[in-house]
């Protein structure tokens, strides 16, 4: 919301105007960051419980998700600020920001996951705790940034007087299809992830199902007494049911393939929207010119771009799935259930680039509502049905969710 107002005000050559969206997007994004996040410390719990039976999971993944919860406002002010430098064609800054915020990212994680000097190993918790230092210090950068007399001069968006709740309501209308198209896509992402977990589930009830072992008979009994015999388990009301313990800590490797997919498919859907926020910004500030068939052109011609350079990159990606998958996971097994999934997903990098660019031409012409219609329909009533279709009631498994 806020790219496209900067942009269509600065392209009419209104640039106190432009200064003046920025200033009320910071105080929406504050507030609207403190009830969001206050939700989410809270819905945490609900929704891994609600993904996954799992307990390892749950009890890993919720302190990590809680305090990267707690970097939401960091993001939605860094967001605000990107969106005003991006709405002025100077998309460059964020690129600093984000060099700078993930050079930290990276030094951090091995301090806190691994330990150093007096800080001790964190694991898992400790990812979480390195990406929310530096997400603040992303948001700190673009601060400063925002302090040079070359922006802050003409636009001059730290003034008391710039607080116009017309235009905080503009923003969060402008704002609020896109974000709404968000909550379908994330939503959808959940779901879809719930029935990649259903299938981990699946895969242990059916162990359990087979397993000799729990049929009556003397495979039972030599098992038990076996186990009654070590000394550290002798008496031990668990010893009878060691096998279905042991089972259900199978680690859930279709939710890491699928979790693996993801991350790479993400690198390049950030790159599609790269491509497709210097679009919206041309196309916002053409529109503010009134230059529409300029605006026009700039988004087709980006999508061109888009095309043949994700084309491409599709097509090495299904040849090589291996090795981009082992950049990222040693587990062999984890490896081999992915491979299929991602190549399924790497010929359609062409169409997902085309979509993800257009989605930005479209934000960037204020086209909010059309955008939102079309994500509820694509995740709410495609994507989550049918992976569940395909993967759990026709029973294609792992490859039938990616189908």
């Amino acid at each position: 919301g806020t790219q496209a107002m900067v942009a269509r005000r600065f392209g009419a050559g209104d640039k106190l105007l432009a200064g003046t969206v920025l200033t009320n997007s910071l105080i929406v994004a504050f507030f609207s960051s403190i009830v969001a996040t206050a939700v989410g410390w809270f819905g945490v719990p609900f929704f891994f419980k609600f993904l996954t039976h799992n307990e390892s999971v749950i009890a890993l993944g919720v302190p990590y998700a809680r305090l990267r919860i707690l970097g939401v406002l960091a993001m939605v002010m860094t967001t605000s600020f990107k969106g005003f430098f991006d709405g002025i064609g100077m998309t460059r800054v964020h690129m600093y920001a984000a060099l700078v915020m993930n050079g930290f990212n990276i030094v951090l994680n091995y301090v806190f996951i691994f330990g150093a000097g007096p800080i001790e190993p964190y694991f898992v918790t400790g990812a979480a705790i390195a990406s929310l230092i530096s997400t603040y210090i992303g948001l700190l950068m673009m601060a400063i940034w925002s302090f040079r007399k070359k922006y802050n001069k003409p636009h001059r968006y730290y003034r008391v007087q710039n607080i116009s709740p017309r235009i905080m309501w503009e923003i969060s209308k402008l704002s609020a299809p896109s974000g709404a198209a968000q909550l379908f896509v994330m939503s959808g992402v959940l779901l879809f992830l719930k029935i990649v977990g259903m299938l981990d589930e699946r895969s242990v009830t059916d162990i359990i199902a087979t397993t000799e072992l729990y049929k009556t008979g003397p495979a039972f009994l030599s098992q038990q007494n076996l186990f009654l015999e070590i000394p550290n388990l002798t008496g031990l009301a668990f010893a009878q049911e060691h096998v279905h313990a042991i089972t259900w800590s199978k680690p859930p490797v279709y939710t890491a393939a699928a979790k693996l997919i993801i991350d790479l498919l993400t690198i390049g859907f950030v790159t599609c929207i790269a491509f497709g926020t210097a679009t919206a910004t041309l196309v916002s500030q053409s529109m503010g010119e009134k230059n529409f068939d300029l605006a026009e052109t700039y988004g087709w011609d980006s999508v061109k771009l888009g095309a043949y350079f994700f084309g491409a990159i599709g097509i090495v990606v299904i040849l090589f799935p291996g090795f981009f998958l082992d950049l990222l996971s040693d587990d062999a097994t984890v490896i081999e259930a992915a491979i299929p999934g991602l190549r399924i997903m790497a010929s359609l990098e062409i169409w997902i680039a085309m979509a993800l660019i257009l989605t930005q031409a479209l934000f960037g012409a204020g086209a909010t509502k059309f955008v939102m219609w079309v994500e509820l329909l694509l995740h709410g009533f495609c994507l989550a049905p049918l992976a569940w279709l395909f993967g759990i009631y026709f029973d294609f498994g792992f490859n039938g969710v990616w189908l």
